[in-house]
């Protein structure tokens, strides 16, 4: 695992679509670290902490979750980190929570339309023993925004609307001009690819008045702002 550095102060990790590891950000301000998004795993998390450690830098004291899905969120409980989330996400995750997690129980889900394919697909190729599934929430949850003071930096946490999932949340850093975005612009998997067009419009709406130039997606390389924007607006014309 490499850290990539894409401003002064913030860094990120490349995807791995094998195991449908997302990226993962790191926000590094005078008094504190951010990471964003948790891992898939407690051995996606730990690659994250030990190429953190190797770097010189300090562990994140805090991890902001973008939203539920087990890729961004199975990793929570091989954190040192305070996990923040929307109160939507502890919801979900509460839920997941409360699954068996072994090998008819998950063929159980996926016959009932519980589970997709593709998460299935990728829990298992993940978790060579799926015992090892552990499910957390968040110690801080919030309903609309909330601010990290991290020192010369700062990191607003919003919930923003999503046709990927309601509980869809991003990270803005103003000071570098940074927006993590998780899943935020995708469809919805869990509802055969659909797509919400007025939560899209809305999406858009709202992205343009942030001010940022670079986004970073959960699931690529950054782009642009124009980018993230023609994207979406492609969405809304087809």
């Amino acid at each position: 695992m490499e850290l990539k550095q894409i401003s002064d102060h913030i860094y990120y990790t490349e995807c791995d679509p094998k195991f449908d590891r997302p990226v993962l950000g790191y926000i590094l301000g005078n008094k504190c670290a951010v990471m964003v998004d948790a891992g898939n795993s407690s051995a996606h998390a730990q690659a994250f902490t030990q190429t953190v450690q190797e770097r010189g830098f300090p562990l994140p004291k805090y991890c902001v979750i973008t939203h539920w899905h087990w890729d961004h969120t199975f990793g929570m409980h091989a954190l040192c980190a305070e996990t923040i989330a929307h109160v939507n996400t502890n919801r979900e995750l509460h839920r997941l929570a409360a699954w068996a997690w072994d090998d008819q129980s998950m063929q159980e889900r996926l016959a009932a339309g519980t589970e997709i394919k593709f998460a299935d697909q990728h829990i298992r190729a993940e978790y060579r023993c799926l015992d090892d599934i552990r499910v957390s929430t968040a110690g801080l949850t919030f309903s609309d925004q909330l601010t990290i003071h991290c020192g010369g930096l700062t990191c607003h946490c919003i919930h923003l609307p999503s046709a990927h999932s309601d509980d869809s949340v991003v990270i803005h850093v103003p000071e570098e001009g940074i927006l993590f975005l998780g899943d935020i612009y995708n469809d919805d998997f869990y509802r055969g690819h659909a797509r919400d067009l007025d939560k899209t419009r809305q999406l858009r709406d709202a992205l343009l008045q942030i001010d940022f130039h670079t986004a970073v997606p959960g699931h690529s390389r950054p782009v642009s702002k124009e980018d993230v924007l023609r994207f979406l607006g492609q969405c809304l014309s087809r």
